[in-house]
């Protein structure tokens, strides 16, 4: 193997593949016209000298940065972990850099403040992974033409978006319940400045009115903790309740708490379903039935989709993924 005492530049890389340093250029920036087997003996000298092509360097010839960034909140819930996760692996799996810059989606200030590092940075294009519109229309307004996808934000159907169908899953894990012959059922949603949150609420009364019941919906927060206080307050048995369906799994295993705790008996008394199958949800006591999403595809069609855009072949939207029901020992027929 061939080894130099620095740090080897395009001009070594040339004349070890013998060719000019404008076709090591091209390989590294990928140009489509070269011929293969220049190419191949292109890489192998750069693999033969650990060349390492300077995106600085790069980006002043392609003018593309191959940097995207991702605006985020709530990074401690498992579903925007989730996704930034898949997104930052297959951004290098495509020889992109994923920027993330965490804001607090109430403050109108932090998300100016994130939008405005992102595009200090160059970035080539933006994924909002923040829950309100209002930090959709800061990004669009100040990237300008730079591509902004939005992440289950039901911003516009026209607009760059993907998302989960959670008025479908909201729907579904009401059915289940109905199916059972439980009747009345509570919802505890998550918060209402959420998409997401209002969507799966949504499917939740459609569903219940489509059934001839009353929806019943009660508030919370995504945490345990929420899930917790109402269900430690709320008189389930005494006003007939037999069903409570929680907006996440976080919400959930502090309803599975509250009850225990009352001696309330999951499923024979009462019966649980949550959203999002976290890994956790299956180790519940008892073990919980759930809406199943796949962070990880969504993320990675948020990514795909971005940069699709960027490579001038740009994907048609895709369709949202629909959740699927996950049955455990949390619901049974209704007592």
């Amino acid at each position: 193997m061939t080894k130099l005492d620095r740090q080897p530049n395009m001009y070594d890389v040339a004349k070890l593949a013998k060719v000019s340093h404008q076709t090591v250029s091209r390989v590294v920036n990928n140009y489509p016209s070269l011929r293969p087997e220049t190419r191949a003996r292109v890489e192998r000298a750069m693999e033969e000298l650990g060349y390492r092509p300077n995106k600085a360097a790069r980006a002043l010839v392609t003018q593309r940065s191959r940097m995207v960034g991702i605006l985020a909140s709530d990074l401690s819930l498992y579903g925007p972990s989730g996704m930034l996760q898949a997104m930052e692996f297959m951004a290098r799996q495509r020889d992109h850099i994923a920027v993330s810059c965490t804001v607090d989606p109430e403050s109108d200030s932090s998300v100016a403040e994130g939008i405005e590092h992102l595009a200090d940075l160059g970035i080539d294009g933006l994924i909002v992974l923040v829950p309100h519109t209002k930090a959709v229309v800061a990004a669009r307004k100040k990237l300008g033409n730079v591509p902004v996808v939005t992440v289950d934000s039901m911003y516009r159907l026209d607009e760059l978006s993907v998302s989960v169908d959670n008025f479908s899953g909201g729907q579904t894990a009401t059915e289940h319940l109905l199916s059972l012959g439980h009747t009345n059922i509570v919802h505890i949603s998550g918060p209402k400045s959420w998409f997401e949150a209002t969507a799966r609420s949504s499917g939740y009364a459609a569903a219940m009115l489509a059934a001839g019941h009353r929806p019943h919906i009660v508030d919370g927060d995504w945490s345990a903790d929420a899930g917790y206080s109402i269900a430690l307050e709320m008189s389930f048995l005494e006003r007939g309740v037999t069903a409570v369906f929680a907006a996440n799994d976080y919400t959930a295993l502090g309803v599975l708490k509250a009850v225990s705790q009352r001696g309330i008996r999951v499923p024979e008394d009462l019966s649980v379903v949550g959203f999002d199958d976290v890994p956790e949800s299956g180790y519940f006591i008892p073990s919980l039935t759930t809406m199943r999403q796949d962070f990880a595809k969504l993320g990675r069609q948020a990514l795909s989709l971005l940069l699709s855009q960027l490579d001038g072949n740009p994907e048609s939207h895709s369709r949202p993924i629909v959740p699927t029901l996950v049955i455990r020992d949390s619901t049974a027929p209704a007592p």
